[in-house]
């Protein structure tokens, strides 16, 4: 965690074994950017309820999954096992999971 460094850096210049007050430090590590929910699947309809902690425009159009970042869109077919299935999906990755198993997407830039 990354108060941990503060917060020893602050005890050992302090020098004595008093609590030294946590400051927030600003990380510069980008926040991973994550597309995470449910997808259902059966031969008569096909459902999504996604969300992501970044701004990512995310569609479903039939049965694929259709998301847009300011550079970037990524396409990731929705497997034909019936039921509904845990997916999540970090930006930038080659893959995506649904439950345990890994799918390949398809990247393209943004005006293709």
């Amino acid at each position: 965690m990354w108060l941990t460094p503060v917060l020893l850096a602050g005890s050992l210049a302090v020098g004595s074994s008093m609590p030294v007050p946590a400051v927030p430090v600003q990380s510069s590590t980008p926040q991973a950017c994550f597309v995470f929910g449910e997808v259902f699947w059966s031969p008569s309809q096909t459902s999504a309820l996604l969300s992501s902690n970044c701004s990512i425009k995310i569609e479903r159009v039939e049965q694929v999954i259709v998301m847009k970042g300011p550079q970037r869109v990524v396409r990731i077919l929705i497997p034909s096992d019936p039921g509904i299935h845990e997916f999540v999906y970090r930006w930038g990755s080659t893959i995506a999971r649904f439950d345990d198993e890994k799918v390949e997407i398809l990247s393209t830039p943004v005006g293709f």
